[in-house]
């Protein structure tokens, strides 16, 4: 991005006293046991965590665990509501001032946690370093240059005209600018974990806890519980058993097996929302030869049938979607057909889900000259999605009774993701929070080519690419209007999942559980934030 910046300050206030960090930025244990004293005070709201936090690097893994934790420590220019729409960040109002440029009227009296003033400097050095990231390019590729013509006010031009801007400002979480080329290790040590937040880091142990305390120089009110203790329990079991113990106050992803046992405990709650995310397989269609696919006696395949539409068709109609729904969630999720159910902004209204055909499936195999089928591996994780081995070999067993002898292999998230990062896998289970509200976003991240300079097909990780798709897109991402931007992504919708770009299983339920005394709020991004949490 060109600079453009003024280094005037944006913000000015008052300095107050400082909790400082230990000089190397890992958390002391006189910290930590203070945050544990907090705990048994009761003045610290100890919530069951489904999956891991892979990263306190706010600019390099960008999925829900890690954005959600990055939510208590850092602000954004705009923030989104529980219902994925824009509201104030640390901008207060913002407007289209042309095609190209978005104007930002900026909040005063902002600081960091160490109790420095945040700059216009900070601003950019933040977008400035997410643009360095593959997994957050596709939010700031489009920005041309950043610039402050007063005090208080930020001006965003674009290189093209692009109507979500709103939306992917709030992706890029702002830094002390001292870190914009800090590595990750810098931050995963707590040294530059510096942020705007209503929250600071007091303790981090990776794959175990993370323990959070207010932040006395926050803009904003502080939040209804001055302490925090995320325990990252994923296995669902020991987090239902942490809950009915009394450890922890709130978890995510209640076990379905375990929801009588919560309503029937006098002290415990359920809690569900409704959820924007978006279970699906990812194929390979890239590879000219697939690495977990061979002839049923083993040997390798000359040839990727994934790459051929009828294959991805039959493997699609041989899923009983409605049976997982209801017999794997247990009710606890919608069938799928697109990005979002029915009716959602960008959907197509011509688009139902795949029909189980048993006959039809085997026929379509037999028409791409697989009659006698072949051996498949899928993968998937097991401590991300609701439910994510349970799908995994119930789709095994469908896909085996078409002719496709399919084995499983699951792995923890930490492992499946820098896998399917490097595009290991043939047929893999996913999913994707389409957290804009609307289709642009994942059509861009699951489905459009992969063009990491680009910041599309980040995380497409069949590697599908259609021509037709790519440049259809392109127009609907520049077009303001938002009825004619909605009837392009419908068009897209059924150009994608008409091909099976990938397969569509279903749109989760979001299923919590919690003390009676806590009242919390889902999102649709299924962002678990102490923030949401009130004392009922």
């Amino acid at each position: 991005m060109n600079r453009t910046l003024s280094r005037r300050l944006l913000m000015q206030g008052a300095f107050g006293s400082v909790l400082a960090l230990p000089g190397s930025g890992w958390i002391g244990t006189a910290l930590a046991q203070t945050a544990l004293a907090q705990t048994v005070a009761g003045k610290t709201l100890r919530i069951g965590m489904s999956a891991p936090v892979t990263t306190l690097d706010p600019h390099l893994q960008s999925n829900s665990p890690n954005n959600a934790l990055a939510t208590h420590l850092y602000d954004t220019l705009l923030t989104n509501d529980e219902t994925s729409r824009s509201t104030p960040g640390l901008a207060t109002e913002w407007r289209a001032v042309d095609d190209t440029h978005w104007e930002f009227q900026l909040r005063r009296d902002v600081r960091f946690s160490d109790g420095e003033p945040l700059t216009v400097d900070d601003i950019e050095a933040s977008f400035d370093r997410a643009n360095t990231n593959s997994s957050f390019r596709t939010y700031t590729r489009n920005i041309k240059s950043i610039s402050s013509p007063e005090a208080g006010k930020l001006v965003i031009e674009t290189k093209l005209a692009d109507p979500m801007l709103p939306n992917s400002v709030s992706r890029v979480r702002i830094i002390r600018a001292k870190f914009k080329d800090g590595s990750s290790e810098d931050f995963n040590t707590g040294r530059a974990v510096i942020g705007t937040g209503p929250y600071v880091l007091r303790d981090y142990t990776p794959g175990s806890r993370i323990v959070l305390a207010n932040n006395p120089h926050y803009w904003g009110p502080q939040p209804a519980w001055p302490g925090v203790e995320l325990r990252m329990i994923t296995d669902a079991g020991a987090r239902l058993a942490t809950l009915l113990a009394g450890d922890v106050d709130l978890i995510e992803q209640v076990p379905y097996e375990g929801i009588d046992r919560v309503t029937k405990d006098d002290r415990l709650q359920i809690i569900r929302g409704i959820s924007s995310r978006f279970v699906y397989l990812a194929v390979d269609s890239f590879r000219d030869v697939t690495p977990f696919v061979s002839d049923l006696d083993g040997k390798p395949l000359d040839r990727n049938p994934l790459k051929d539409r009828r294959v991805r068709q039959a493997l699609s109609m041989a899923i009983d979607r409605n049976a997982i729904v209801q017999r794997v969630m247990q009710g606890n999720a919608v069938v799928a057909s697109q990005f979002l159910p029915a009716g959602g902004p960008g959907t197509s209204a011509t688009l139902k889900p795949m029909p189980y055909d048993v006959a039809k499936a085997k026929a379509l195999l037999a028409e791409a000259g697989y009659p006698k089928g072949f051996r498949l591996t899928i993968h998937g994780p097991n401590d991300r999605i609701v439910n994510d081995s349970k799908i995994v070999q119930a789709v095994a067993q469908m896909f085996t009774r078409i002719g496709v002898e399919t084995r499983v292999e699951v792995m923890p998230w930490a492992v499946y993701l820098k896998r399917s990062d490097a595009h290991d896998f043939s047929v893999a289970l996913d999913s994707w929070g389409v957290n804009t509200g609307e289709t642009s976003n994942p059509m861009t991240a699951l489905v459009a080519t992969q063009k990491p300079d680009e910041g599309t097909g980040i995380a497409n990780a069949g590697r599908y690419s259609n021509p037709e798709i790519d440049a259809k897109l392109a127009v609907a991402r520049r077009t303001l209007d938002d009825a004619k931007r909605e009837a392009l992504l419908a068009e897209l919708s059924d150009l994608a999942f008409g091909d099976v770009a990938l397969i569509p299983m279903h749109h989760e339920v979001l299923v919590m559980a919690a003390r009676k005394t806590i009242r919390f709020t889902t999102r649709a991004d299924q962002y678990t934030l102490a923030m949401n949490a009130k004392p009922a």
